[in-house]
């Protein structure tokens, strides 16, 4: 990014940047410093200056938190309660009450939200305007499992995706295979994107997901017909997926 010389347009490129990263935060929560210049689209540097810009108006709070006595923590940036009343558009949102509480954070699903944060971030780029984080969708019944996020394609269909960072067992993929099967029949969504950080679990996901012989499809034990069931499931590397929602 050139360097922007005229101190009006530096002001006010700087105030972009925290609306955006405030806009994102808003439902986010929380992120790193990393991927908040991700959003940018700057370095660590700068992102960091926006972070302090933000911290010091009381819209953000950045948390140390240790992983080990040997290593450094991690940073989070966290969107505080004012930072919520501040983030919302008055004329057509209304505001969102939570903020992130660091007593309710696990490192456990750091990454995996790190993950699912950079590929609406990609999303984003390339048009995708509707995403809603699985946290925020409407709440399920007990036993099924929310998509990690649910977005509108530049197509205009409806898809769940599923941030697979690792391989589970074959039972979780035959419930979430049947939960998925059933939203889609009550047009809930369309498709379903399976997405993973490398080939080999993408793979390994794939096999398993297709490999599922019956599921519960709106109450009933169903046979999977791979020529029905299987036409909008997909399945792909983070690094591709913005193709699938074109």
């Amino acid at each position: 990014m050139p360097i922007i010389k005229d101190p009006r347009e530096r002001a006010a490129r700087a105030l972009e940047k925290r609306h955006l990263l405030l806009r994102f935060l808003r439902e986010e929560l929380y992120t790193t410093p990393a991927v908040a210049a991700e959003l940018l689209g700057v370095n660590l540097s700068a992102a960091r200056a926006t972070i302090t810009a933000l911290d010091k108006a009381g819209l953000v709070k950045r948390h140390h938190i240790s992983l080990l006595p040997s290593l450094p923590p991690i940073v989070i940036v966290g969107i505080t309660q004012r930072g919520q009343s501040m983030a919302f558009d008055p004329a057509k949102e209304r505001v969102i009450e939570r903020s992130f509480e660091p007593s309710r954070f696990s490192l456990i699903y750091l990454e995996h939200t790190l993950d699912t944060q950079r590929l609406r971030i990609q999303a984003a780029r390339i048009g995708v305007a509707a995403w809603v984080s699985g946290d925020r969708l409407a709440a399920v019944k007990k036993g099924v499992k929310k998509p990690d996020a649910v977005a509108i394609d530049l197509s205009g269909r409806r898809v769940a995706i599923e941030v697979e960072r690792s391989v589970k067992g074959p039972k979780p993929y035959a419930d979430v295979l049947s939960g998925h099967l059933t939203a889609m029949h009550q047009n809930k969504w369309s498709r379903v994107i399976w997405t993973s950080p490398d080939a080999q679990t993408r793979d390994r996901v794939r096999a398993l997901v297709l490999g599922v012989a019956r599921a519960v499809i709106a109450g009933v034990d169903t046979k999977i017909d791979p020529v029905q069931h299987h036409k909008n499931l997909a399945f792909c590397t983070h690094d591709v997926f913005t193709t699938l929602l074109t």
